[in-house]
């Protein structure tokens, strides 16, 4: 092969290569870079205590609502959590919407110190029309990062 011949094929070869960067598109790798958005997730209905969707949820967006007492919360919480006694979920629907971006399909992930009371929301959050809502269990539940 001549030298011109290898010149000229290994500018193809390159052209080739850089090709798929040069497109206005996204392509695989940077769509999987981006967040994941609701709608990336798994649909509802969610089981309970399952730390791996838990974090998976939240990763991608999902509420994090704390149902313990505002003391209990104080000692020590998931980052990112928002706290809203169990006993307080039902007259704060319209906050707890709000926060899930107004939208009832909105993943929303709870938890308390063993799971009784994030079990008792949830039943408050999907008898107001929330679907996709898991009960993590407790605190000591959430995956060690």
């Amino acid at each position: 092969m001549s030298l011109s011949r290898a010149l000229a094929a290994s500018a193809l070869l390159t052209l080739c290569t850089l090709a798929p960067a040069c497109r206005s598109e996204p392509t695989d790798a940077t769509a999987s870079s981006a967040t994941p958005t609701s709608d990336a997730l798994p649909p509802g209905p969610y089981g309970d205590r399952d730390p791996a969707l838990a974090k998976q949820l939240v990763d991608g967006g999902a509420l994090l609502l704390d149902v313990r007492t505002p003391r209990e919360f104080a000692d020590g919480h998931v980052e990112g959590a928002v706290n809203i006694s169990h006993d307080e979920v039902p007259a704060r629907l319209d906050e707890i919407r709000e926060l899930a971006g107004g939208d009832a399909h909105h993943p929303v992930v709870i938890y308390c110190r063993s799971g009784g009371r994030a079990g008792k929301a949830k039943a408050a959050l999907l008898e107001a029309g929330f679907d996709r809502v898991t009960n993590l269990g407790g605190l000591s539940d959430w995956p060690a990062e």
